[in-house]
């Protein structure tokens, strides 16, 4: 999937690579109890998958506050990745 900031495409999706990103940015294991995780590892996600991606968190957070899109869209992203993933559960059951 794609997202846009700042009138620049950027890959977006859920891997382990993402959640190794994430571990080295914050020192301790995605757990996604608040919402500032979850925009950290849309953040990670950004970074792990996109050479050119150079905002920070903040800058991120910034222009998030003017498009709502760009989270709905990694909300996206995590979503079709727990279907994906139960549906790979059934298939083995």
């Amino acid at each position: 999937m794609k997202v846009t900031i700042k009138d620049k495409e950027y890959d977006i999706h859920f891997s382990l690579r993402v959640l190794f990103k994430y571990e080295e940015v914050c020192g301790h294991p995605f757990e996604g109890k608040r919402l500032q995780e979850l925009y950290m590892l849309m953040h990670c996600a950004l970074l792990a998958l996109n050479e050119d991606y150079t905002l920070t968190f903040d800058e991120l957070i910034d222009y998030c506050d003017e498009d709502k899109s760009v989270f709905e869209t990694f909300q996206q992203v995590l979503s079709d990745s727990q279907k994906r993933d139960q549906s790979k559960k059934k298939e083995v059951t």
